[in-house]
Formats: C-alpha cells, structure tokens, sequence
C-alpha cells in the first residue's frame, strides 16, 4: 500500500501521513455501522448473497450465535399450510386448542419453534392460546 504514495520508502512514509492528516475525520463515515450481523459488510444484495450461499446451510448455531439472526426466516404461516398439505390436514385442526395426541399440531409446533425464531409465547398464541411451556414440552415431545 506504501507503495502508491511514492517509490521510496521515506518520501512514500511522508506522503502517506500528509494524505492521513489531510482527512477531515468529521466527514467520515464509519463503515462499522453498516455491518450486519457482526460480521458482513456490503449492500444488501450482497448480505442477502451471502445469507443464501454459506449461512443458510450451516447448523452450528450454538457454536456462533449471529447464524441465528442471519439465517432467513419462515412464517408460522407458511408452515402451517406446508405440514397442512404434507398430512391432509386442516388449519383449524391445527390451530385449536385442546386436542391432546394431535400429531400434526405437534409437528407443525416443532417446524416453527425451529424455523420461524418466534418466541414459545408467541408461538402458544398463535397455535390456539396455549402457553409458552406447552410448546417447549410439544417440541420436546416430538
């Protein structure tokens, strides 16, 4: 990089520093501010890139954290209606509350605590009004 400023080392050095100290360092950017996920720096066609190619199919996320709040996203929803499809089910049959032994609700309870990164308390109230324990012992169940 010194190299640029000049072909020899000391007028390069001397070079470089009047370059340094000629940045006005109140019109610069910080380009931390942009990281996302604590460590990917770009548009968001490349961070979505990088999401899609290399972390999308890791599963260590115990082992790095930031996996998790990268990895894409699934609605409750779309599950639901892919568990729905899948065992000829219905919604509703999922969705109520109070069918014990209900197979497919336990199911679809398992895909969305794993995939949708809701809450246990978010997910008991959509799937019926249950409580957040219910689905941690559902998900333990499957």
């Amino acid at each position: 990089m010194l190299s640029s400023f000049g072909k020899e080392k000391k007028a390069a050095m001397q070079n470089y520093k009047a370059f340094v100290d000629g940045v006005d360092s109140e019109t610069l950017e910080n380009p931390a501010k942009d990281i996302v996920g604590g460590f990917i720096l770009g548009d968001s066609d490349f961070v979505n890139w990088v999401k899609e190619t290399f972390l999308s199919k890791r599963d260590d996320e115990d082992e790095i954290p930031q996996l998790k709040r990268l990895k894409p996203r699934v609605s409750v929803g779309a599950i639901v209606q892919a568990v729905c499809a899948s065992f000829g089910s219905s919604e509703k049959q999922i969705r109520e509350k109070g069918r014990k032994g209900n197979k497919v609700k336990d199911i679809a309870i398992y895909l969305a605590r794993d995939l949708s990164r809701l809450s246990c308390k978010e997910l008991g109230h959509f799937f019926g009004g249950i409580s957040g324990a219910a689905i941690t012992v559902r998900y333990t169940h499957v």
